[in-house]
């Protein structure tokens, strides 16, 4: 179905996707942004924009930026899908780093062909995000953006997604060690002044209201919830600052 993202050059593939991960709300990505994250010079990245505005694949606007078009969208998206796949069965089925992950991730996501990939989908049991909470396109290549929210400002009886935690590794392994990892499922029982109660995954899980608020969630509607059991644990608190 999406050969051709396979027989455009490796180069190409990471303009198209660092232009999508970059774009928001349709504004153009600086030239200077661009250089910026793919650690190249500013002239490399005019020439490459150029050639992706003849090639249809981006619109270039001289002092402005660079804009994906729908049909870069598409290829855009379709490799994205391979990478963050890819990410999510390194750490969980290799237990790599999210650092090491991603590298690997970007070497293969260049080599799998579509049916690989869907039966690597199927294996992981079609995951919705990725080990850091980004969405991952479904195989038409669509990338559903669900408004997040703090964990911390959902309702008794609400539904959710949890995607990341912007607190320190202790706390994010903390959560892990819960249950809690990106895609993991939930709902709210109890909310105090200081703490939460939540329901994942047959266990309930107690959090301070500092480290709930630095955890990000889809509300139910956008994925939604779980039920669960019990756990005593109490929750480290996170640093102060985001890491």
């Amino acid at each position: 179905m999406f050969e051709d993202a396979i027989s455009i050059s490796q180069n190409v593939q990471m303009y198209l996707v660092s232009i999508l991960r970059l774009s928001a709300a349709g504004q153009p990505v600086p030239l200077s942004k661009l250089a910026e994250v793919l650690d190249v010079s500013p002239v490399s990245v005019n020439q490459m924009c150029h050639k992706l505005h003849d090639d249809g694949l981006a619109e270039y606007v001289p002092y402005k930026g660079v804009t994906i078009t729908p049909e870069g969208s598409r290829l855009a998206s379709h490799i994205l899908r391979k990478h963050r796949l890819w990410e999510v069965f390194l750490v969980e089925n290799l237990h790599m780093g999210l650092q090491q992950a991603h590298d690997s991730a970007c070497q293969l996501e260049h080599a799998t062909a579509d049916e690989v990939i869907e039966r690597l989908a199927q294996f992981l049991s079609h995951p919705s995000v990725n080990p850091e909470g980004d969405p991952i396109p479904d195989a038409t290549g669509a990338l559903q953006l669900a408004p997040t929210h703090s964990l911390a400002e959902m309702d008794i009886g609400q539904r959710g997604q949890y995607l990341r935690c912007n607190a320190g590794e202790a706390c994010r392994d903390f959560l892990a060690a819960q249950g809690l990892r990106p895609g993991t499922e939930f709902r709210i029982l109890a909310t105090a002044a200081d703490s939460l109660l939540l329901e994942s995954n047959g266990r309930t899980v107690t959090l301070s209201v500092p480290l709930a608020s630095a955890v990000q969630v889809t509300v139910a509607g956008t994925p939604g919830g779980a039920t669960g059991a019990a756990t005593d644990q109490a929750a480290p608190q996170p640093p102060k600052g985001r890491q």
